[in-house]
């Protein structure tokens, strides 16, 4: 609006310029129109002379032409040609001459008069014109002192106002400014259109509104600057949109400034989001260092990450890695000792403890050895950090972009943190790995312990055993060799983890092949490689096993002899497809397992001997009763195999309904000496071939009592007393010898006293001949639920059936 106004003023003056011109102008006239008053008079007075007024009138285009130049020597001919025709020509009177020449000069008075006030206002203008000048100095020393652009545009987007601030920030003078397109100048192509539509709503605006908004500006120098901008419309006098003005803030350094703080926010939120993965994360070396390097990958922008621990030979083991299975880790050789493959940034990185970085992996001769293995994945620049713990270095977070100059400082810096961020974590993970290794070591051997005291079974021990020692030791297959002292071989007695069949060699000899020497020597021993070609050089022939070594692929052996009480037990074997860096803590675990494993199997062979004279013994206890029974059934001839037929029938009954095998052995033992009692009968009441008298049937019925007596006092035939003391109890509860009642009467008894009848109606007596098996079936249903239980009787009743359909 400002310089509308200048421009408005400027062409003030030139009009009031023109006006001057216009008043030398008219005072010419004046002078040629007296010339013309004195050329009429004397024309008048000579009587129109034609060759006077034609002087006269080339004198009066000779002024006005010195005066005027052509244009005004033309008005001037006109003029005195309209008067000479007018006047002389149409014979006017001398006085309408006069008159007409009188209101000529009347008007040019006028005009006079006219122009001088117009001059007055003139002068005015002039005064006001300097004083806007000054007022306009002011203003633009005011504008040029805050520091703030303030840019005027008129409607087509071009500067008409621009102060010091804003010539500042875009590098030009201020006349270079002037007149310059802003949107095709000083905004950046991508964003051109979009702005010069916005600044069409901008003219939109209500007069007095304001707009805000930000937008990139390109300097002389071609640098881009932030601004933030208010935008107001600027209206003429008649209301129409003449421009806008606008007020903009060089925001750059605060968006760069707020662009770092977001980047320092992003990097606590990332280092947070790592920690927090890592402390919930599983107290896993492995999985931790896969997380790291997804995190890593994801919130870095890099193209791979591993991790590595330095293992004792010098070599660098990869624990994790991120995208999993890329084929660039897979089979990766690094190392950190003075061979090639310890050039590289990690191998320095765990010598130096200082990260390394090289620029550009295929033309540093620091990384020739993996140069050919890294060309094909467009990898162009590695960052190695060292892992360190209290107790020193122990890896390498390893990071690779596909960009050159990708690790700038400010990414070193992060890096830097989140690798002390990694190293407490992995740390805590192995530390805990390794207590949780010692404690199921401690358990394993706890296993062990309790495998030697609760099992008795030699096999189920030393299968306890191998499933430890491979689980423990992380080994594929294990194995267990068991010397014999008479023939002096080693005889294979279990193995784990085996994929051929042929695990089961011939007997070894003493001093023969890996095992004969380990047995001979009575010491420890380890193979890393071909353990054939190591068999050969004491065995100066072919070793017996290699086809299994090769079919199976070990490449890693380890043997302990198993000691026990200075004998020679056996020897325990473990085997790998893989080499294993075992450190001494290995070797020695694996040695104590060859102790617990000798004390296992020599405890389990002490139980086998005396569980094999335990069961000898058993046995003669057994054969012991068995000729009570047939004992007794030669005293009495009447019932000879009576107890071996009742006995077998018992068990049958016994056994289906549901009792248990140790049961079922006092349930035999039991029934065999059922009548162990009549031992205590006099012969003259047992043997009797009549009917017994009443007195004599007292006696008789003592029989039970006698059995108890007499089995009481031995221990283990005690569970064996129910049937002998109370077979002849009914299930009403008139039997004898306590008169028991229903289930008060042991089960194996009710049992009994069913089968007891039935064999003895179905046999001959001296005082009766057999009764037939219907007959005395019969007589058994009879004397359900009086005599016998019901149950038993049903059960009792299937059973024969079983056995006949048998028969």
């Amino acid at each position: 609006m400002v310089s509308k106004k200048r421009s408005a003023i400027l062409s003030m003056n030139g009009f009031f310029s023109n006006i001057k011109k216009l008043k030398s102008s008219i005072l010419m006239i004046l002078i040629i129109t007296a010339i013309y008053i004195v050329t009429l008079l004397l024309t008048f007075l000579v009587q129109r002379s034609a060759i006077i007024q034609i002087l006269l009138l080339v004198l009066n285009f000779v002024l006005s032409f010195l005066y005027w130049k052509i244009k005004g020597a033309v008005i001037a001919l006109n003029i005195g040609t309209i008067i000479f025709t007018v006047g002389a020509y149409n014979k006017m009177p001398l006085e309408y001459l006069v008159a007409g020449i009188s209101l000529l000069f009347c008007l040019m008075i006028m005009l006079v008069v006219v122009f001088r006030k117009i001059e007055n206002q003139r002068k005015v203008q002039q005064q006001n014109e300097i004083k806007y000048r000054e007022l306009f100095e002011r203003f633009k020393r005011y504008f040029d002192l805050v520091q703030v652009m303030i840019v005027g545009l008129d409607v087509d987007g071009n500067i008409i106002l621009a102060n010091k601030k804003t010539c500042d920030v875009l590098g030009y003078e201020y006349n270079e400014l002037i007149g310059k397109n802003w949107f095709k100048d000083f905004v950046p192509n991508g964003i051109r259109n979009g702005l010069s539509g916005y600044f069409d709503q901008v003219k939109k605006l209500p007069n007095g509104a304001f707009d805000y908004h930000e937008n990139p500006v390109r300097s002389k120098n071609g640098i881009e600057r932030i601004i933030a901008w208010q935008n107001t419309i600027i209206k003429d006098d008649f209301g129409n949109v003449a421009g806008s003005l606008s007020a903009g803030l060089d925001i750059t350094e605060l968006r760069q400034m707020q662009e770092k703080l977001a980047q320092q926010l992003k990097l606590s939120e990332s280092l947070y989001s790592i920690a927090e993965k890592l402390v919930l994360e599983k107290l896993n070396v492995h999985e931790r260092a896969n997380t790291l390097s997804k995190m890593c990958v994801e919130l870095l922008d890099v193209s791979l990450v591993w991790v590595g621990y330095a293992a004792p030979d010098k070599s660098v083991k990869i624990v994790g890695s991120y995208p999993q299975n890329h084929p660039y880790v897979k089979d990766l050789i690094v190392r950190w000792d003075d061979s090639p493959y310890a050039q590289g940034a990690v191998g320095r990185s765990i010598k130096t403890g200082e990260y390394q970085i090289i620029e550009d992996v295929l033309n540093d001769e620091r990384f020739i050895a993996w140069k050919d293995k890294i060309a094909p994945y467009n990898l162009k620049t590695v960052l190695s950090f060292p892992l360190i713990s209290p107790s020193g270095v122990f890896g390498a977070l390893v990071l690779y972009s596909d960009k050159y100059g990708f690790f700038s400082k400010e990414k070193v810096e992060q890096i830097k943190i989140i690798s002390h961020m990694a190293a407490a974590a992995l740390e805590n993970a192995r530390l805990f790995e390794e207590l949780e290794k010692k404690l199921g070591r401690i358990e394993a051997l706890h296993q062990i312990d309790r495998a030697i005291s609760a099992s008795t079974d030699l096999k189920v021990v030393m299968s306890v055993l191998l499933d430890q020692v491979i689980h423990q030791l992380n080994v594929h297959a294990a194995d267990i060799f068991l010397f014999n002292e008479y023939s002096m071989n080693f005889e294979y007695a279990a193995g784990r983890g085996f994929r051929t069949r042929r695990i089961n060699p011939k007997p070894i000899k003493l001093g023969t092949g890996l095992i004969g020497k380990i047995g001979m020597d009575k010491s420890s021993m380890k193979i890393s490689g071909n353990i054939c070609e190591y068999c050969k050089e004491f065995e100066n022939r072919h070793c017996e096993r290699s086809e299994i070594f090769a079919q199976e692929g070990f490449v890693f052996y380890a043997a302990v002899p198993l000691m026990a009480k200075g004998r020679l037990l056996g020897i325990l074997e473990v085997f790998n497809r893989s080499d294993i860096q075992e450190n001494g803590e290995w070797f020695e675990f694996l040695q104590v397992l060859g102790q617990q494993t000798a004390i296992a199997i020599d405890n389990a062979k002490l139980f086998e001997d005396l569980q094999r004279k335990n069961i000898e013994l058993l046995q003669a206890y057994d054969a012991t009763i068995e000729g009570w029974a047939y004992a007794l059934d030669l005293r009495d001839r009447e019932t000879e195999g009576h107890s071996e037929r009742v006995t077998e029938l018992t068990l049958k009954i016994a056994k289906k309904m549901g009792m248990k095998d140790e049961e079922l052995l006092h349930v035999k033992r039991g029934a065999l000496l059922h009548d162990i009692g009549k031992m205590g009968i006099p012969d003259q009441i047992l043997l009797k071939p009549g009917k017994l008298t009443d007195q004599e049937w007292e006696i008789m019925k003592k029989h039970p009592v006698y059995a108890y007596q007499m089995l009481s006092r031995i221990e283990y035939l005690r569970p064996a007393l129910d049937i002998p003391y109370y077979h002849h109890e009914k299930w009403d509860g008139t039997g004898y010898p306590m008169g028991l009642k229903g289930q008060e009467i042991p089960l194996s008894a009710r049992i009994f006293a069913v089968v007891d009848v039935y064999d003895a109606l179905t046999s001959d007596r001296p005082y009766r001949k057999a009764w037939s098996k219907e007959e005395a079936i019969e007589y058994i249903k009879n004397q359900s639920g009086k005599h016998f239980d019901p149950k038993v009787v049903e059960v009792f009743l299937s059973v024969l059936e079983e056995m006949t359909a048998i028969d």
